[in-house]
C-alpha cells in the first residue's frame, strides 16, 4: 500500500467517523492524536486535516487548535428545502413509470428496516437503509446525479440526520412514514405523496427542535 493510498484511507475513515458522530461537533482533534493513533508522521497528518477542512468537516483557530466543525442550522434548513423540492418532482415521475419490481424493491427495503429495529443494531445501519429506500426512485428515474449532489451536502445534512437518529431514536416513526409513502405510491396518490414527502423530510427538525436550543446547543453555530 502506497503512502498516498494509506493517507487517503485514513482521511476517509476519519470523515466517516465525523459524519457518524463518533467525533462530535465542536470536539477538539489534534494532529498529534491522529499521528499516534494511525502511526503516521505529521506531514501526511497535515494533508488529512487539510482535506477534511476543504470539505467543511474540520475548522481551526490559527496557532491554537483544530476542531470538528459545528453544525449550521440555516444551511441544514436550506439543504432540507433543496432535497424536498427535488425529491417531490423525482418521486412524481417515479409513480408514473414504477414497475412491480420497483415496488417490490421498496417493500423489501421496508422489511429490512423492520427487522433491523427489532434487534440490536448500529444507527449507521439504519441510516444506510433509509438512504437506499429514497435512492430507489432517483435510480429508477435516471436521476442518480441529483442524488449524488444531495449526498455531497453531507458535511451539515448527514450529520444532522444522524443526530436525529442517534438522539431521538424514534425509528418506528421513520419506518411508519416509509410504509405510508409506499401506500400512496401504489395508489398513485400524488397529492398525499407531495404532502407526505414534505412532512417526512422536515420531521427531523420537528423531533430535534427542543434539543437544539437546550442540550444539543453546543453542537450548533
Amino acid at each position: 500500500m502506497t503512502k498516498k493510498t494509506n493517507t487517503e484511507l485514513i482521511a476517509k475513515e476519519i470523515e466517516e467517523k465525523i459524519l457518524n458522530l463518533e467525533y462530535k461537533p465542536g470536539q477538539i482533534i489534534t494532529e498529534c492524536e491522529i499521528s499516534n493513533k494511525y502511526n503516521i508522521s505529521r506531514t501526511p497528518c497535515r494533508d488529512i486535516f487539510q482535506k477534511l477542512k476543504s470539505i467543511g468537516l474540520i475548522d481551526s483557530i490559527p496557532f491554537k487548535s483544530n476542531f470538528i466543525s459545528l453544525l449550521d442550522f440555516d444551511i441544514i434548513k436550506q439543504s432540507i428545502f433543496m432535497r424536498t423540492t427535488l425529491e417531490k418532482e423525482v418521486i412524481k415521475n417515479f409513480v408514473q413509470i414504477a414497475t412491480p419490481k420497483d415496488l417490490i424493491d421498496l417493500e423489501y427495503n421496508l422489511q429490512l428496516q423492520n427487522l433491523l429495529i427489532k434487534d440490536q443494531f448500529n444507527p449507521e445501519e439504519f441510516y444506510k437503509l433509509d438512504c437506499e429506500f429514497h435512492k430507489i426512485w432517483f435510480n429508477t428515474t435516471n436521476n442518480l446525479f441529483i442524488w449524488e449532489q444531495i449526498d455531497k451536502a453531507q458535511a451539515q445534512y448527514k450529520r444532522f440526520r444522524m443526530l436525529d437518529i442517534v438522539e431521538v431514536q424514534n425509528f418506528e416513526a421513520i419506518v411508519e412514514d416509509h410504509k405510508l409513502l409506499i401506500s400512496f405510491i401504489k395508489n398513485k396518490d400524488l397529492v398525499n405523496i407531495e404532502n407526505h414527502i414534505t412532512s417526512h423530510l422536515n420531521s427531523g427538525i420537528k423531533r430535534l427542535q427542543a434539543k437544539i436550543s437546550s442540550e444539543l446547543s453546543l453542537y450548533f453555530k
